[in-house]
């Protein structure tokens, strides 16, 4: 991009610090800088409110200059905060209006682990379409997404979650099964 004459920039809000955040955040910077795109940082401290992160938030959305802005973690009224971030700025996108769009096949930002397993499957030479694929998991995050990303590859896909009986046999039955369920083993 800034060979194009195009500036890009990257806003990444983390409240607290949880550890895992925080790694989570630093690889965001690194990645931001291995791709020649500016990181705007902003650590919060935990006891921000609600109030407060929706400002800053409103603030970044307002701000040409902001291309994308992730937060990390959304703990204070999680769904208020993710549908106070632009759609177009939503580069996790878990803003409704992405959601939307990934369902029925529309533009917008998409989660970026399930767009990894899709890129990795090609990658790896793996045919998708008509093969019967089997989702472990049904958050918004992974789950959901990976399994409307599946079907627009024309796969056949089951998803499963801590309620489906005979979950040992379905998981068998899979062509590619993605565990996206949050546990070991």
């Amino acid at each position: 991009m800034a060979k194009e004459g195009k500036k890009v920039a990257l806003a990444v809000i983390q409240v607290g610090n949880d550890p895992a955040s925080s790694v989570y955040v630093r690889n965001k910077k690194k990645a931001c800088e291995y791709i020649g795109i500016e990181s705007l940082s902003y650590e919060l401290p935990e006891e921000t409110t609600e109030e407060e992160l929706v400002a800053l938030i409103e603030k970044l959305n307002a701000d040409a200059g902001v291309n994308g802005i992730l937060v990390q973690p959304e703990q204070i009224n999680e769904e208020k905060i993710i549908q106070t971030i632009s759609p177009d700025k939503d580069v996790d996108g878990f803003h409704m209006q992405n959601v939307g769009a990934l369902c029925t096949g529309g533009k917008g930002y998409v989660s970026c682990t399930p767009l990894g397993i899709i890129t990795l499957l090609k990658r790896s030479g793996i045919e998708i379409a008509g093969k019967r694929c089997v989702v472990m998991g049904r958050s918004n995050i992974v789950g959901k997404p990976m399994a409307m990303l599946l079907l627009h590859e024309n796969a056949t896909v089951e998803i499963t979650h801590s309620k489906t009986v005979e979950l040992k046999e379905v998981t068998k039955s899979a062509d590619i099964l993605v565990a996206a369920i949050g546990k070991a083993k």
